[in-house]
């Protein structure tokens, strides 16, 4: 796919992959700067926690409002407004502000990372992987490029910051970091991204065009949406996979808890997404080409099965924590490589690019409440029967929401047979070219 690009393709590809890493980083990385940011805004730590909640309950709205707004807006402007305005709030935040304004900023900034945002990327790359007849591909670079830049970029700020001997000043030279590579990127955008007129599909076919935007009302297309059962096995398929990756992802360092792990251990043990998922989405960009991105999330749904059961079953014990390190490796390469296909199954729905906001927006509502609702239940395990007994009855969780996965896979592949075998042949002579 790489090579089928031209300038403009890479800046889309990088703006949307790097972009997409940065403007959430001020928002989500309270893990390594909680303390420095409660000195700064000299707030308690249940305001701080307020903060989030606001965050919170807008962008669980917003996902399902941007996926009605990427659908009716042209890709460049929400692009650019979205990179701007969270650059902006980024850059205010760094004075800070009172309590109040910090209320707003947060509330904003839910508005624009996802109303504006988050649909829009997605659908801005699935523009881009479809002009060069590559989708799977193009969500796997993606997330490899996503992974990669939070794993580079975040560790070099992150030095930057221990560099300062007074972490407020320190937080302040992130926070404004990001706040200027927004809006380089908010400037790229205007440039690069496409107008909402029509997208071209095909290098080699510049007449052939296809309908960005959509002429029907947000009414009648959300609608007719909902009533397609294959973007409902959609969403069953990436509901399941998507839950038990983040899962582990979230309380992985935890876990390691009751293997006899050490405090410190437990740090870095919990830092291990960041090293491991790019591997997984780089390697799902390769099997894509000749299985298709739902054979990938069902391999990855009965890899998740045998995880589960390791970790269920594995003795609790200081000299399993290697075994418990081996396997959790595998599972978050694993987890790589499903997120780089959980949206573009769409692809094999036949979902046509004029859908591709809403019915994102409808699949990220879904798949992302179980970000609201699983570490209230975790919580719950934990303070009532202790870690040995909460992660035990997590792992158990976890074969229900592979046989989400897995029977709604089962069910979607048979369903659309012709044409996942249709896209697999399309990508197999695509990759005959390129090589």
């Amino acid at each position: 796919m790489l090579r089928r690009l031209d300038l403009k393709g890479w800046l889309q590809l990088l703006t949307c992959g790097l972009g997409s890493f940065a403007i959430f980083y001020v928002l989500f990385c309270r893990a390594s700067f909680y303390d420095a940011f409660i000195e700064a805004m000299d707030v308690s730590n249940t305001q701080f926690g307020v903060l989030y909640g606001v965050y919170g309950w807008i962008a669980v709205v917003g996902y399902l409002i941007g996926g009605f707004v990427a659908d009716k807006v042209a890709p460049r402007y929400l692009m650019f407004i979205s990179y701007l305005v969270t650059g902006l709030c980024n850059f205010v935040l760094g004075f800070w502000p009172n309590y109040t304004v910090c209320l707003v900023l947060y509330a904003v900034m839910g508005v624009s990372t996802t109303v504006t945002y988050w649909d829009a990327m997605l659908k801005c790359n699935r523009i881009l992987a479809r002009r060069v007849n590559a989708e799977g591909e193009g969500f796997s670079w993606l997330q490899t490029i996503r992974g990669l830049g939070e794993l580079t970029v975040s560790s070099a700020i992150i030095f930057g910051f221990t560099l300062f001997v007074n972490r407020v000043a320190g937080l302040r030279f992130v926070i404004w970091t990001y706040a200027a590579m927004l809006i380089v990127f908010a400037i790229i955008s205007l440039f690069v991204f496409d107008d909402g007129k029509v997208a071209e599909l095909d290098a080699e076919e510049k007449a052939k065009k296809e309908k960005v935007l959509t002429d029907e009302s947000t009414f009648h297309q959300t609608i007719r949406l909902l009533k397609n059962p294959d973007l409902w096995l959609c969403i069953l398929i990436a509901f399941g996979g998507y839950n038990i990756g983040s899962c582990i992802g979230s309380y992985l360092g935890d876990m390691a808890g009751p293997f006899g792990a050490a405090t410190a251990a437990i740090a870095w043990i919990g830092s291990m997404p960041n090293w491991f998922k790019p591997i997984g989405s780089y390697a799902g960009g390769f099997i894509v080409k000749k299985k298709g991105s739902t054979f990938i999330l069902m391999c990855c749904t009965v890899g998740y099965v045998i995880i589960a059961a390791l970790f269920l079953f594995m003795p609790k014990d200081r000299a399993f924590l290697p075994l418990f390190l081996v396997v959790a490796t595998i599972e978050v390469v694993l987890t790589g490589a499903f997120r780089s296909q959980k949206f573009i199954q769409i692809s094999e729905a036949g979902i046509p690019v004029e859908d591709t906001g809403n019915a994102f927006g409808i699949i990220s509502t879904i798949i992302y409440s179980g970000d609201a609702f699983m570490p209230v239940i975790i919580g719950i395990w934990l303070d009532k029967y202790g870690d040995l007994v909460a992660y035990n009855n997590l792992y158990k969780t976890f074969f229900l929401f592979a046989a989400i996965t897995l029977i709604a896979g089962i069910i979607f592949r048979r369903r659309n047979k012709e044409r996942i075998n249709q896209l697999i042949e399309e990508n197999k002579a695509e990759f005959k070219k390129e090589a």
